[in-house]
C-alpha cells in the first residue's frame, strides 16, 4: 500500500517538474525574442524598403475580441548591396509600391522589421512573463508536494 503512494508521489512530482521546465523554457525563449526585437530597433541597420505585397491576418476568438494584423512583403537593398526580402508587421496602411522604413540585423536582413515601435509590446511581454512565472511556481509546488509524499511514504 505504501509503495503505491510513493510511486504516485514520484509521478506527481515528475509532472510538476515538467510543468516547471516548460515554464522556464518559455520564459527564456520570450526573453530572448524580446531582447532581439529591442536590439534590432535600437541598433539595426536602417533601409527604405519597397512594399511588394500587403495582406491582413485575422485572428478570431470565440469568447473574446478578434484581432487583425497587417503584414507586408518588402524588398530592400542592404548596406553592402545585397537584395533582401522580408515579411514585416506594420500598423500603417501601406499599399504595394509604398516606401516602408525598416530596420534589420546586418547578419540576417530577412529578419527585418518596420522601423516603428509596436504599441503594447511591453505590456504583453510582462503579462506573458507573469503567466509563465506563475506556471513555473505551480509546477515547483506540485513537484515539492509529490516528492514530499514519496519521501513520507517511503519512510513509513
Amino acid at each position: 500500500m505504501f509503495a503505491v503512494g510513493g510511486v504516485f508521489g514520484v509521478v506527481f512530482g515528475s509532472v510538476g517538474l515538467l510543468f516547471a521546465a516548460f515554464g522556464i523554457t518559455m520564459l527564456v525563449l520570450g526573453a530572448r525574442k524580446s531582447a532581439e526585437y529591442r536590439r534590432v530597433l535600437r541598433e539595426g541597420q536602417f533601409a527604405e524598403a519597397r512594399c511588394l505585397e500587403t495582406y491582413v491576418v485575422h485572428r478570431h476568438s470565440t469568447d473574446g475580441p478578434s484581432s487583425s494584423q497587417r503584414r507586408l512583403i518588402v524588398a530592400f537593398r542592404t548596406g553592402d548591396g545585397r537584395e533582401a526580402r522580408a515579411e514585416v508587421v506594420s500598423r500603417h496602411p501601406y499599399v504595394a509600391g509604398d516606401v516602408v522604413p525598416v530596420r534589420y540585423p546586418p547578419e540576417r536582413p530577412e529578419r527585418a522589421m518596420a522601423a516603428e515601435p509596436t504599441p503594447g509590446v511591453g505590456a504583453v511581454t510582462c503579462l506573458l512573463g507573469g503567466v509563465m512565472v506563475l506556471f513555473t511556481c505551480v509546477g515547483l509546488l506540485f513537484a515539492a508536494i509529490g516528492f514530499g509524499v514519496a519521501a513520507f511514504m517511503g519512510v513509513s
